[in-house]
């Protein structure tokens, strides 16, 4: 699914990815754990096309055999369009105050399919009503909704959509430990459902444990680590794995 081959990013000469190699298997759940600084974000800028304009990529980015770095900018915004979605940190900040709900995840869902308000009206409720969200959420503005139920509503995008790739950067580093719980089940189902091929970003121990078919440790902006779930936890071999898992037990 994604192949990722001596990627490497400079921000202002300074190296913030340094030589990344590592693949993301098809419809398993990739996680990538490391202290805040280490590269994790960059990684996912880098995929995203989301660099800011003084960085440098070297290496390649493959999706499906494709190397997305080589595509021309407009090819790349609708690759990654039709394949991709992604929920950010803070829900909050992917949502206008000044919109309710319906509109906003509309223009995320439907609108890009090409489909009509009635046609999204008709379908999302079902998926609303499947994540226990609140019957009258559309009719809401995001400052009417909690931490927890934004990001329930960015899943509830992701159901509609149903992308080959979900990309998560710390989705659960705002929610309290309740609604960090409710959301990772949250995911599980939709990847079970959908069979989606997840990425996701993460510091926390907790969330990998729970959630990762194969994890990835990150630090300084190399791969120090790469392994299933129980090797990682149980035969940590790299000094700063062994810290993380010290530390989180």
């Amino acid at each position: 699914m994604f192949k990722i081959e001596h990627v490497t990013v400079r921000i202002n000469e300074k190296f913030i990815l340094n030589d990344l190699s590592f693949t993301v298997p098809k419809g398993q759940i990739t996680v990538m754990i490391g202290e805040s600084g280490s590269g994790k974000s960059t990684m996912l800028s880098a995929i995203l096309g989301m660099l800011p304009a003084q960085a440098t990529v070297e290496g390649s980015i493959f999706f499906n055999g494709r190397n997305i770095v080589e595509l021309a900018k407009q090819d790349q915004s609708v690759l990654r369009q039709r394949h991709f979605f992604t929920i950010f940190q803070d829900a909050a900040n992917s949502f206008s105050p000044t919109q309710k709900m319906k509109q906003q995840l509309y223009g995320l869902t439907a609108l890009r399919m090409g489909q009509t308000k009635a046609v999204f009206l008709a379908k999302m409720k079902h998926i609303v009503q499947d994540l226990h969200l609140p019957a009258d959420v559309l009719e809401r503005y995001p400052f009417e909704l909690s931490g927890g139920m934004l990001q329930r509503c960015m899943l509830a995008c992701a159901l509609y959509l149903a992308p080959a790739v979900l990309l998560a950067d710390e989705p659960t580093s705002s929610l309290d430990m309740l609604h960090q719980q409710e959301f990772i089940q949250q995911l599980k189902r939709l990847h079970t459902r959908l069979e989606t091929t997840v990425l996701l970003i993460t510091h926390d121990l907790d969330v990998a444990a729970s959630i990762a078919d194969f994890i990835l440790v990150m630090k300084n902006g190399e791969i120090v680590e790469r392994g299933q779930v129980t090797e990682i936890f149980e035969q940590p071999k790299h000094p700063y794995t062994r810290q993380l898992v010290a530390h989180h037990f």
